[in-house]
């Protein structure tokens, strides 16, 4: 039943309870905390749009009384959902009516909880509140917010046209309107082609967003975002909106050259706009403002817009009042638009609402969400060198000497642009050229630095300026972005006062920290940090500087898990998946990018990987069993076709297109249908556990089936007895067969480990990996036994290792490159020094050196930190969805201590395993808060402390411990002998 109430009678509704429910009385210090709407916290986003509402909080710290200390154990027994229908967010006398009431649902489920209510009207405001009830009988304050809803049906609501110019570059818009009364409600569902910036009465809606929507394959499907303007009108008045449009990857420069059958789709230009604006007025009758020919536009002041060219940008015609109320403008011609057509030609085409978070421009891209005081990462780590993420993404760059032309530093590459204050006379020209690399001065004759853009292949990274003549003019080039450390500044007699840059990416918030004792994995997981933030612009980018930028899934497959640990991605992966999916044929292959613009029809099975991996690795950071019901059928899709070439060819022969893609200069590359059958194996492997998530008994038992025949396969068709190994013996082929399920017999598994291992001593200790192999490499190592060995590898400085990125003699790294050759004497010079699909070795960071295992949080959270005596501590922290996951070692060598802090969120629990410093050490006691809790003399020592409930020797680690415990946080200190 719908009920009418008053704004104080609805606050008084939700602090009741169901009279039939005996209520404690309520604990006003505990609240949800980290509430989130489909997957956006409330915290951090203002303006929340959903098509159906999955609400996720964490419950609140509970405290003893008597010293402040947290208590364990607590978990959630019920919670209580309420939805409400407001009529307006501004109404200052408004009706609300509750269209949901949970009532008290007994459940411990905080996350994921899908609201079930009755469908929600398409653009509509709504309150929630939020309330729970805690295993220690307290009661929380009910949290509220609001949330409005986008389209439902946007194909048929939105009556607006297509409109541009065929003639003239016609991109900035505007229309007047007047509205006749008070205003209850007004949203714009808006979509530019590429790009669009909305101007409302002269004030740009949201000056951080210049990169909306996202890349998509465009024929297929079009993203369209959403801005609530109630604000920024004025009623019973004239109106007035206005659009900036640029062309983004909506753009004849998508063409990828080479001949792929069928070739990639090429669109674009001219811009065009498609603009609804749905105003609620006083008396609640509705009008709705389009886009359509009585709209003016003209060509603004940036005559050129180019994602991978630049920016030629004439300030002289900028017309700062043009989105204002009664804009005259002699010298500009403004032109009625036409109606255009639409991007979307495929008959299936849709008009999707893009949920993911937008690409914002610094400050306003990086939340963060970690215990800064803890990781130490309120200033970077000592030693470390690069842009201190913590801090906000703008950088006042550098002025360098010994350059001809005046050059700066931003100190950090990153994928951005910078803005330029500038004083000099009308007409003059300012440009700006950006590039990663200097020249090294006296090579080659060159007596001055300047800068070395090869590796920027065919495009100029420009931006060029003609301009007002002001004093301290400001210029800011618009929809592009460069990726670069330094820039230079062409500009014949005129005063530079200032350059400051500025980092864009996809809105995220950084959730997860590591450091350690060592200054070259903390210098490794700066790098992984920022080039993973300087590749996520709505798709996951190979690079950022060059002409591709596109949506390589070999690079996606390889970093996601690093990517989860560290950032809130949920929704970059999400739509990302959505756009494989939307590029995937009838016949389950896959190109290798999406949207599709380069590479091969039929991707490489190392690079179409990404479908099963992404897909899976969402299910392990979020427990969204959702995202694997959406991609379960194209993720079998994909396996089915994998399956059909392997029984064309067989795993010797098995396809490929690029195998273990940028193996280091100098050494020899593995077998490529080694690498393709492993990523096939993986997949049909990551088919069987999605097939357990949803448990489907018939592709458990396929697929199963169909694993240990190819496992077979695998181990017969590349072991060569001969050197005790597969293939040619190379790391990467025995890492990849080692790190499959049951492909290297047991009773070869010690010699085939063997293998790896000489043959990394033989190389001095280093990888000779590309990234398929490097992916595996690490953790292959630690689990068979020689953990110190990939410390030992991971950690090297020379050629070829992550720490050679940032000990050579040419420039140190602040991300991770392309190749590990990058910058060798001799090799490279086209290669990218940002990219991340060599970031893989982060996620070996968090599972194996911290422990923390992340795996769905259906079962216990498994901590399983990897000792060394290589490094003396270590320190990781995850902000998960079920709350944050903290764990820190180190290492006391005077007594054989080894000490641990471990967080475990609430509602779970958690199996903590204490490795022996020495492989035939054996522990003697364990200690909680200094607490004595197991003794090896008397190993049934009491173990009812608070939140231990059982301490037992590991039945799978020789001489380890194991202790199951409730969340909580906890201090041990664990003596060996």
């Amino acid at each position: 039943m719908m009920i009418t109430i008053s704004c104080f009678v609805l606050t008084f509704y939700i602090l009741l309870l169901p009279s039939s429910i005996h209520v404690q009385q309520l604990c006003s210090s505990l609240r949800p905390r980290r509430v989130r709407i489909d997957h956006h916290d409330v915290d951090t986003h203002r303006d929340i749009v959903v098509e159906r509402p999955i609400f996720s909080w964490l419950i609140d710290d509970e405290k003893y009384s008597c010293n402040g200390t947290s208590l364990r154990g607590i978990h959630q027994i019920a919670y209580r959902l309420i939805i409400v229908k407001e009529v307006s967010f501004y109404s200052p006398i408004q009706k609300s009516v509750v269209i949901y009431d949970s009532g008290r649902v007994m459940s411990s489920v905080s996350t994921n909880v899908l609201y079930d209510g009755p469908d929600l009207t398409s653009d509509t405001r709504y309150k929630y509140s939020i309330q729970y009830w805690s295993s220690t009988g307290a009661i929380s304050e009910p949290v509220s917010g609001r949330f409005r809803t986008a389209l439902s049906n946007p194909k048929n609501e939105l009556t607006a046209n297509w409109i541009g110019s065929r003639h003239i570059n016609m991109n900035e818009l505007r229309r007047e309107f007047y509205i006749p009364q008070g205003i209850l409600s007004a949203t714009v569902f808006m979509s530019g082609m590429g790009y669009g910036i909305l101007y409302v009465n002269g004030v740009n809606v949201d000056p951080s967003r210049r990169f909306d929507p996202g890349w998509t394959t465009y024929t297929q499907r079009v993203l369209y975002v959403s801005y609530d303007i109630a604000q920024h009108l004025t009623a019973a008045s004239m109106n007035c909106i206005g659009v900036h449009l640029g062309l983004g990857f909506y753009t004849h420069e998508q063409w990828g050259g080479g001949t792929p059958s069928p070739a990639p789709e090429v669109f674009g230009p001219p811009p065009r706009l498609l603009l609804q604006v749905n105003i609620v007025l006083s008396d609640h009758t509705t009008m709705n403002i389009s886009s359509d020919t009585t709209w003016l536009g003209r060509e603004g002041a940036h005559r050129k817009d180019s994602v991978y060219m630049g920016t030629i940008y004439d300030t002289r015609a900028e017309r700062y009042n043009w989105s204002s109320v009664g804009f005259t403008d002699p010298y500009s011609l403004w032109l009625n638009a036409s109606t255009i057509e639409s991007p979307l030609t495929s008959p299936v085409g849709q008009l999707t609402y893009q949920s993911m978070d937008p690409i914002r421009i610094s400050p306003y891209a990086l939340h963060i969400a970690t215990s800064a005081s803890r990781t130490g990462y309120d200033s970077m780590p000592p030693g470390v060198i690069g842009g201190n993420i913590m801090n906000s993404g703008v950088f006042s760059a550098t002025p360098l000497a010994n350059q001809q032309v005046p050059t700066y530093d931003v100190s950090q590459n990153i994928a951005g642009y910078c803005t330029l204050t500038i004083t000099g006379r009308q007409g003059m020209t300012v440009s700006t050229r950006h590039a990663e690399l200097l020249n090294e001065p006296g090579i080659d004759g060159i007596k001055y630095q300047g800068l070395n853009a090869a590796n920027y292949q065919i495009i100029s990274a420009s931006d060029d300026f003609i301009i007002q003549g002001s004093p301290h003019e400001v210029l800011v080039p618009m929809f592009t972005y460069h990726g670069f450390r330094y820039i230079s500044v062409y500009a014949n007699y005129i005063n530079i006062e200032s350059v400051v840059c500025a980092a864009i990416h996809s809105e995220t918030t950084l959730t997860g920290n590591f450091t350690s004792s060592s200054l070259v994995l903390n210098q490794i997981q700066h790098n992984i940090l920022w080039s993973q933030l300087s590749n996520i612009m709505s798709i996951i980018t190979d690079c950022s500087q060059r002409q591709e930028r596109r949506g390589w899934l070999g690079d996606a497959a390889l970093s996601v898990d690093t990517a989860l640990f560290n950032f809130d991605l949920y929704g970059l992966y999400v739509n990302f998946l959505r756009n494989i999916a939307d590029v995937q044929h009838q016949d389950g292959s896959i190109p290798d990018t999406a949207p599709y613009s380069v590479g091969g029809y039929v991707a490489d099975p190392s690079w179409a990987h990404a479908y099963p991996e992404i897909t899976w690795r969402i299910y392990q950071h979020y427990n969204d069993t959702d995202i694997v019901k959406i991609h379960y059928a194209g993720v079998q899709a994909w396996v089915d076709y994998l399956t059909s070439r392997a029984r064309q060819s067989g795993l010797a022969n098995f396809y490929f297109a690029y195998g273990d893609w940028e193996t280091p200069a100098n050494y020899p590359v593995t077998n490529s249908s080694l690498v393709s059958a492993f990523s096939y194996l993986s997949d049909v492997q990551t088919m069987i556990i999605l097939s357990k998530i949803l448990n489907n008994q018939t592709n458990i038992a396929k697929y199963s089936k169909l694993y240990d025949q190819l496992a077979i396969e695998f181990h017969e068709t590349f072991y060569n007895s001969t050197i005790n190994g597969y293939a040619k013996g190379y790391q990467t082929a025995n890492a990849l067969a080692l790190k499959l399920p049951d492909v290297v017999p047991s009773n070869l598994r010690a010699s085939v480990v063997k293998a790896l291992a000489d043959n990394i001593a033989a190389n001095d200790n280093h990888l000779t990996t590309g990234i398929i192999g490097t992916a595996a490499l690490f953790p292959v190592l630690s689990d068979a036994g020689y953990h110190d060995l990939a410390v030992t590898v991971a950690t090297q400085t020379t050629y070829p290792s992550f720490g050679f990125m940032f000990n050579n003699d040419v420039q140190n790294a602040t991300t991770n490159w392309e190749t590990f050759h990058a910058l060798l004497k001799g090799f490279g010079g086209t290669d990218s020094l940002n990219h991340h699909m060599f970031n893989s070795i982060g996620a070996w960071f968090y599972r194996y050196l911290a422990g923390v295992q992340l795996n769905g949080f259906n079962e216990d959270l498994i901590i399983r930190p990897r000792l060394t005596r290589l490094l003396i501590n270590v320190e990781a922290e995850v902000q998960t969805i079920s709350g944050p996951i903290l764990v820190s070692w180190e290492l006391h060598d005077d007594d054989k201590t080894v000490t641990y802090d471990v967080t475990v969120p609430s509602s779970l629990h958690s199996i903590i395993t204490f490795e022996p410093i020495e492989p035939m050490a054996h522990c003697l006691s364990i200690e909680e808060s200094g607490i004595l809790v197991w003794h090896r003399s008397s190993p049934l020592v009491e173990t009812t402390l608070s939140g231990i409930i059982w301490i037992r020797p590991d039945s799978m680690v020789d001489n380890a411990m194991s202790i199951r415990v409730d969340s909580g946080s906890y201090h041990w200190k664990v003596r060996w002998h």
